[in-house]
Parts: C-alpha cells; sequence; structure tokens
C-alpha cells in the first residue's frame, strides 16, 4: 500500500488523539482512506491513492489556540521523509500567498503590515527549505514562517468578510437570511433574553424520543408550548430536524427492529405523518432529517442511510405537504471516509437528494466543533469558505448549524465527551468559543450562498448533545459568545434589526 512519510520535529507534538484527526485529500477535494501510525519522531500515512495528495493535521499554535493546516500536494511513496513542519509552513505560506494575490487583482486594499507579514513569511520559509540538512536551524526557521503565514490569514480574514459583504449588498439591499437558536428543551426564562431582535427564526426540535415514548402514543404538549411562545416572540418557526437517529433523539423501542430494516422505515413513515397531522400551517419551515449521513445509533449501511432519508422526504410529500424542506449533513468535510468501509462523503448524499428531485429547498452543514468525535476538529476562517463554496456547487441554497465547547471539563448532562477528565492539548475555554464565533460566524453571515446560520445548542442546563456547547452556562447565565454574535449580525445586518 501507498505510504507517505514524515519527520515530526519537536516544535510539533503530535498526540494519539491528533493520530485519529489526520487525513487525507485527494485532488477532487475529498477525504481518502488513511491508516496513520506514529512511532517516536516519524509519522506514516497508509494511503489507497498513488496521486499527490494533501494531508491535513491539527495544529496548535503557542496559546493552544487549534485549527487544521493543509500541506500543499504531496507524492505518494516519498524515499525519503518529509518534514512535517516545513511542509504545513509551504502549505500555509501558499494559501496567504494565493488570497494576498486574489486581494491585490480585486483592488482591495491591504495593510502594509499584511504585506510585512507575507514577504517574512516568504523569506523564512526560503531559509528553511534551504537548511533541510540541518533539521534544527530548519525547523527553526519553518516556525517563523508558518507563524507569520496565520497571522497574515487573519489579517485578511476581515478584508474578505467585507468584500463579499458589500458584494452581496450591492445585488440586494434587502436580504433574506434566517439568524436563530436551536431549542432541544422548553422556552425558559433563561433562554427568552437570547430572543432580541438580532434573531428572526427559532428552531424547535420535536424529539421523536420524547414525542412517542410509547409506539403510537405521542406526546406533543412540550413541542406545542414551545412553538407557541416562540410565535408570541414574533420569531418565525422551523420544526426540526425531525429524524436525527443518534441515542439523544432515537426512542427506545426502535431498537427492537434495529435488524429489520423494512420495520424501521414503517415506524418513520408513521411518526412522519403523525408530526406533519398535527403541526401542517403551525411552522414556517421543516427540517426533515439531520446527521444521517455519519452517525446513527441504529446500526444502518450506507445505503440504508440514504434509503431513509429519502424515505422521510417522500412520505412528506405524500401527504400533500408543500412547505419548503431542509435537511443537514454532520462532519461535511468528510473526515469519516478515513474508514474503509464508508465511500459516500456528505456531499454525495446531498447530490443524490438534488439529482432525486424530491423538492428540497435547502441544504445545511452541521459545524458542531470540538476536540473530540463525533464533533468536527477545528476550522478556521477560510477552511468554511472553501466548505461553503464547495457545497455551493450543488447549486441549493445552503444554511448552517454552528456550536463550539466553552470547557474541556466532564459535563454530565451531555450525550458525547460527558467524563473527560484529561485536559487536553487544545486550549478550551468560554475565550475559545467566543474567538471561535468571531473567526467563524463572518464567513457563513457574509457567503452568498448561504441563507441561514443557528446556534445548535443553547444551554448546557438541560441534557444536550455536546459538551459545554450552549449559549448559556449551567446556571442559566449568557456566556461572551453571546455579546460576540449579536455583535456581528448586528454589523452584517443593520437594516434588518
Amino acid at each position: 500500500m501507498p505510504k507517505l512519510t514524515f519527520r515530526i520535529p519537536n516544535e510539533l507534538n503530535i498526540s494519539d488523539e491528533d493520530c485519529r484527526v489526520i487525513h487525507v485529500v485527494g485532488c477532487d477535494r475529498l477525504v481518502r482512506a488513511t491508516s496513520v501510525k506514529r512511532s517516536e519522531d516519524r509519522l506514516v500515512l497508509d494511503v489507497l491513492e498513488t496521486d499527490g495528495v494533501k494531508v491535513k493535521v491539527p495544529y496548535r499554535n503557542e496559546r493552544r489556540s487549534s485549527q487544521i493546516l493543509s500541506t500543499c500536494a504531496l507524492r505518494v511513496d516519498n524515499k525519503t521523509s518529509y518534514s512535517l513542519l516545513l511542509e504545513l509552513a509551504r502549505g500555509s505560506l501558499f494559501r496567504f500567498r494565493t488570497l494576498t494575490n486574489a486581494c491585490l487583482d480585486a483592488e482591495l486594499d491591504l495593510l502594509d503590515v499584511t504585506k510585512k507579514l507575507l514577504q517574512d513569511a516568504t523569506n523564512y520559509f526560503a531559509r528553511a527549505a534551504v537548511t533541510k540538512e540541518d533539521p534544527a536551524e530548519s525547523d527553526a526557521m519553518a516556525v517563523k514562517s508558518l507563524t507569520y503565514s496565520l497571522k497574515g490569514l487573519s489579517h485578511l480574514e476581515h478584508v474578505y468578510a467585507t468584500a463579499s459583504f458589500h458584494a452581496i449588498s450591492n445585488q440586494s439591499h434587502e436580504r433574506a437570511f434566517l439568524r436563530g437558536i436551536a431549542l432541544t428543551e422548553p422556552l425558559s426564562a433563561e433562554i427568552k433574553p437570547l430572543l432580541t431582535d438580532s434573531l428572526n427564526t427559532i428552531l424547535v426540535e420535536p424529539n421523536w424520543k420524547q414525542c412517542e415514548p410509547e409506539v403510537g402514543h405521542h406526546e406533543w404538549e412540550e413541542v406545542d408550548a414551545t412553538l407557541d411562545a416562540v410565535r408570541e416572540q414574533g420569531h418565525a418557526t422551523v420544526l426540526g430536524p425531525m429524524f436525527c437517529l443518534d441515542r439523544f433523539a432515537t426512542p427506545d423501542w426502535l431498537y427492537l427492529w434495529e435488524n429489520d430494516f423494512e420495520e424501521v422505515l414503517s415506524a418513520v413513515s408513521k411518526y412522519t405523518q403523525a408530526l406533519i397531522q398535527h403541526y401542517r400551517n403551525r411552522v414556517d419551515l421543516w427540517y426533515c432529517a439531520a446527521g444521517l449521513n455519519a452517525q446513527t445509533s441504529l446500526d444502518l449501511k450506507e445505503e440504508q442511510r440514504l434509503q431513509l432519508l429519502l424515505h422521510i422526504i417522500q412520505t412528506i410529500r405524500t401527504t400533500g405537504l408543500r412547505a419548503p424542506l431542509l435537511v443537514s449533513f454532520a462532519k461535511p468535510w468528510g473526515e469519516y471516509m478515513t474508514s474503509r468501509d464508508r465511500e459516500l462523503a456528505p456531499i454525495h448524499f446531498a447530490e443524490e437528494l438534488v439529482r432525486a428531485r424530491v423538492g428540497i429547498t435547502g441544504i445545511g452543514l452541521e459545524l458542531n466543533f470540538g476536540e473530540l468525535s463525533p464533533a468536527t476538529y477545528f476550522r478556521g476562517f477560510f477552511d468554511v469558505v472553501d466548505l461553503l463554496d464547495y457545497w455551493s456547487l450543488l447549486g441549493v441554497p445552503l444554511f448552517v448549524t454552528l456550536s463550539a465547547p466553552s470547557s474541556w471539563r466532564p459535563d454530565e448532562g451531555a450525550l458525547y465527551g460527558a467524563h473527560r477528565e484529561k485536559e487536553p492539548q487544545e486550549r478550551i475555554s468560554r475565550r475559545t468559543q467566543r474567538e471561535l464565533v468571531e473567526h467563524v460566524l463572518p464567513a457563513l453571515l457574509t457567503h452568498p450562498q448561504v441563507q441561514g446560520v443557528f446556534w445548535s445548542q443553547v444551554s448546557d442546563t438541560q441534557p444536550h448533545r455536546f459538551p459545554h456547547a450552549g449559549l448559556l452556562d449551567p446556571r442559566g447565565r449568557p456566556k461572551s459568545a453571546v455579546t460576540k454574535m449579536t455583535e456581528l449580525i448586528r454589523t452584517y445586518f443593520p437594516e434588518n434589526i
């Protein structure tokens, strides 16, 4: 099997957890099946690919802020080991230079300090490249080049977001854009202050596990009360996801039919029909399903996941409902495809829906960031922009659900990673949650194909999916990310507020 071998310098601390995140991407931007092995100062990747690939690696700066970095395309089966640090510096410098040139071609103003960072990053990389025979010297120069490139890319974020915002504004003075939060719990007194005029839409999840605790017995009271309260606040409503088959929302009785797919489809049909009958003409949008491509608590094959997704949508349409329909996909970068038993990338699922012409109105990307699976590892502004550009090729409006942790400590109320006791290498705090909002949200709010953004977890007080990813802490107090979100929304949507 073809291999990629890297030398790991002392400046990079590649942990066992990192090896589970590292993956390679082909020229078609799809993740390849990869086996990652680490031994002392060597990293070996077994890759099912013969052409050049880019390697994606977690990186933490001196402040332990985290993101994925990429190499440039590398030749597989290299005879001598690549320096991982040098290749990450090369990839970051390439992105910095490419984006800077795009700004200059578009006649966008760049600060002199940004141009100086590019010059310094280039000079230090050149010195690192010509001193490869002296690993200590080369690594030191590569670190400096990488540091300057990342600082320069940070400077370019505002330039790109502002330019995109002005381009959209010039095309349309009034922009329809859904801004909201997702409620998986009742609308409490602590949550109501979040429903400011900066938000215009609330997503309400009819948790299947709670709404149908026994077969055929439906309990809608909690969802009814939440929808009525949201309506009183004057917000538009999205009902869903109707189906999110994780342990948080899958009824206990459904596991009895785990090996009988036809019975699962039948149960899905009956619940879909009951939902539509009860909530027809009471909500503005229907959010059919979330995350069926990546992870389900039921043991389903890939073709069954796709079949289930199509079945849900077709069942909705047979009821005569003509309202807009949304579907979202977890891990939209497709990292789970490193496993050799997975063949369909997230965008393949979405493409099948678009081709089937089943009436999907919007495609959603679930950006639940974190350092542990099933969260998506932290990404930066331009990683998100590239992802949105790629999914825009489907020609369907996009919406995004977003979350990030504010602490690494144990969270007894969380479905995932609840009992972690060892502090990770990544710095995870309320500040890092706010910083992620500061860097990622502008990319979402200013992308021309995106028509909605929802924070997917409101409170840490009630049972929830991801640890410490709420906007309210366990005492019901707003975190600093709330202020930053409100500030950014008011910046990019001043006329709609």
